[in-house]
């Protein structure tokens, strides 16, 4: 694998018609070496419920890998671990599938 590699690109159209969007590349420059994107969100609307990122350096007060909530328009942002892309991918859909 080398910068720029996709590793995960999918999108998924719930039956309400909310999407899931799982993205990730291979990039050196990240913590963990990958920048990803998991997002569950209304594209009629525009309203996001959860989103689990990253950035090359520490935002949010919450450092590099970060997960971002929506309760009743309130977004909060808090730190996760991050062990590797497999293991955040799964904890993201276990955490979708406990959202609603």
């Amino acid at each position: 694998m080398s910068d720029g590699d996709v590793l995960v690109d999918t999108a998924t159209t719930l039956p309400d018609g909310r999407r899931v969007r799982l993205f990730a590349v291979e990039s050196s420059s990240y913590p963990g070496g990958v920048n990803y994107r998991f997002q569950y969100y209304d594209p009629e609307t525009g309203a996001e419920f959860l989103r689990y990122d990253n950035s090359r350096v520490p935002t949010h007060g919450a450092g590099h890998h970060h997960r971002h909530v929506w309760i009743d328009g309130e977004e909060s942002v808090t730190a996760i671990g991050f062990v590797d892309l497999e293991t955040h991918i799964t904890r993201f859909e276990t955490e979708l599938r406990d959202h609603d």
